[in-house]
């Protein structure tokens, strides 16, 4: 270099970095992030897919092929680099929560036998994004959506408590008719379950649904 000046030095760096470094290696010889933008050098936000992936960090730590395609993988704030890459997880993402609009109850699967009905306010980031199904106003409603075949240990209540029923009729499909929600005989079937629809009268049960029965209202 030192005998031939002219050909291997350059009056700036700039000029130096284009001369010998043009291309993907030209922001990195230059000491930068993205061209002409040397203030948020340590201010800009990528997917941290090498540690736990579950957010965006802004450390100054992202590898270098980030650098290199810097357009798709930097993002200037945190809730656009989330909406990029952590759509999925936004919310954990952003530490943003959205309004509940259908209560703060929530089916707790943490545990995979649980049966139970929490309002902790840690409700998982996928049941934000569908509240009207997931979520529910009251720890009944909770229970009797979600938890519908063992309700009485999602509402913490004893099974041994007698519900005596409403004494509407509901139908009861094995004998193709209608039978009243109450225990003892007959016209009684039990107590009907939550997804039973109830009616006032056995005949208007029938009419509505076992239409084609017509020996319904007289069984």
């Amino acid at each position: 270099m030192a005998v031939n000046p002219t050909e291997w030095l350059s009056s700036t760096m700039q000029a130096c970095c284009k001369k010998y470094f043009d291309g993907y290696m030209y922001d990195d010889c230059m000491g930068r992030y993205p061209p002409d933008h040397d203030d948020c050098n340590v201010m800009l936000y990528y997917p941290d897919w090498n540690g736990s992936n579950k957010g965006c960090l802004d450390d100054g730590k992202e590898p270098y092929y980030m650098l290199s395609n810097h357009e798709y993988f930097l993002s200037n704030t945190r809730e656009e680099c989330c909406k990029n890459f952590y759509e999925w997880n936004l919310y954990s993402c952003t530490g943003t929560k959205p309004t509940l609009t259908n209560g703060d109850y929530y089916p707790d699967w943490s545990g995979g036998s649980s049966t139970q009905c929490l309002n902790d306010g840690e409700v998982p980031d996928y049941m934000l994004y569908s509240q009207a199904w997931y979520l529910s106003t009251t720890l009944e409603k909770c229970c009797e959506r979600h938890f519908f075949w063992n309700i009485n240990a999602c509402l913490g209540t004893s099974p041994d408590v007698v519900d005596v029923g409403t004494d509407k009729w509901y139908v009861e499909w094995k004998t193709s008719t209608c039978v009243q929600d109450c225990v003892g005989e007959s016209p009684c079937g039990g107590i009907a379950e939550s997804w039973d629809e109830l009616y006032s009268s056995k005949d208007q049960c029938c009419d509505k649904r076992l239409p084609w029965v017509n020996k319904c209202r007289y069984l």
